[in-house]
């Protein structure tokens, strides 16, 4: 259970870095999703370029994920399912002023060579 709520501190941690490598580092070999408001990014080059970097980076100076109550429900041995709450603390890069969103996101998570990875995101703003 850890080790899965360190890989979503990760993730958070590289969604305000943008850092490539550390990013894809994360994901699963597998076909990976992300399902964000409005759209669905297949593949983890599409994750990061289109989302992370498309749109993200495109709309904020700076951003912040933080991560509240993780929820961590075990398929089996090798696969769980991760909520949480999160909330978001950017600077828009328009008007360079704060903006954030809240709501909820659902992780499914596996292990691949004895490392838990992300496989599919998706997350919903209240």
């Amino acid at each position: 259970m850890e080790e899965i709520k360190q890989l979503v501190y990760n993730y958070a941690k590289a969604v305000h870095s943008q850092n490539e490598e550390e990013f894809k580092a994360l994901w699963s070999s597998k076909e990976n999703i992300l399902i964000s408001l409005a759209n669905q990014f297949n593949g983890t080059d599409a994750i990061y370029q289109d989302f992370l970097i498309g749109v993200i980076q495109s709309h904020y100076e700076s951003i912040d994920l933080v991560v509240e109550k993780i929820d961590i429900r075990m398929i089996d041995e090798n696969k769980a399912i991760v909520v949480f709450r999160y909330h978001t603390e950017c600077i828009r890069r328009d008007t360079h002023e704060p903006y954030g969103i809240q709501g909820l996101e659902t992780q499914i998570v596996i292990k691949e060579n004895n490392q838990w990875k992300l496989m599919h995101i998706h997350y919903s703003k209240k």
